[in-house]
């Protein structure tokens, strides 16, 4: 018959999973009074880019896509995007976001695949998403957790990093990077009167 270890021992392993595990401490609030200032409404009304990988844990890139995004934004302040992902594999999906401001700097959202509702903090330039999802892996699913940080950068770029995980295990990481297409367009102009 096993042994059940001491608390101690239990305590020091408990420590050592957490520090396995990446834990952060980072809180949307430590970016407060940074610039450029994200306003979720505003950045994500009308049409945005998306370039996208799917890290696994080992740091084996495993997916590469796109997401078109069309943002519109109701009287209420209610944000909806409609997110059609296009994976390099030949994949097509489409999520829709219905993100309503639930006081300041504070979110619920919600999507057919996330479970329940998304919680979002921002302050500053970032904005930190909590939420379970149901990830579609094969003929099946995954309930999976994302730890979704976005950044806004100089130039209207959104860095998003997530971390994926499942039963509080790594499972790997998502990197975004969202460009306005009024700025997209804008950069391939300026590229092509330099070019000139």
């Amino acid at each position: 018959m096993a042994s059940i270890p001491n608390r101690s021992v239990l305590m020091a392993l408990l420590c050592a999973i957490a520090t396995l595990m990446g834990c952060s401490s980072m809180s949307p609030n430590d970016f407060a009074g940074t610039t450029p200032t994200l306003r979720l409404e505003e950045y994500f009304q009308g049409q945005t880019r998306a370039y996208g990988l799917f890290h696994d844990r080992f740091g084996n890139l495993r997916r590469q896509f796109t997401v078109d995004i069309t943002g519109t934004v109701d009287a209420a302040g209610v944000l909806t995007l409609d997110e059609r992902f296009s994976y390099s594999d030949g994949e097509r999906e489409q999520r829709i976001w219905t993100i309503t401001p639930t006081g300041p700097g504070s979110y619920e959202g919600r999507a057919g695949d996330v479970v329940g509702t998304a919680k979002g903090l921002l302050a500053g330039n970032a904005l930190n998403w909590q939420y379970d999802l149901d990830l579609k892996v094969g003929d099946g699913s995954w309930r999976v957790h994302f730890d979704d940080w976005m950044f806004l950068m100089q130039d209207d770029i959104l860095m998003n990093r997530a971390q994926v995980s499942k039963w509080g295990f790594d499972i790997g990481t998502v990197t975004i990077v969202f460009r306005r297409l009024e700025e997209e367009q804008a950069a391939v102009t300026r590229h092509a009167s330099a070019a000139e």
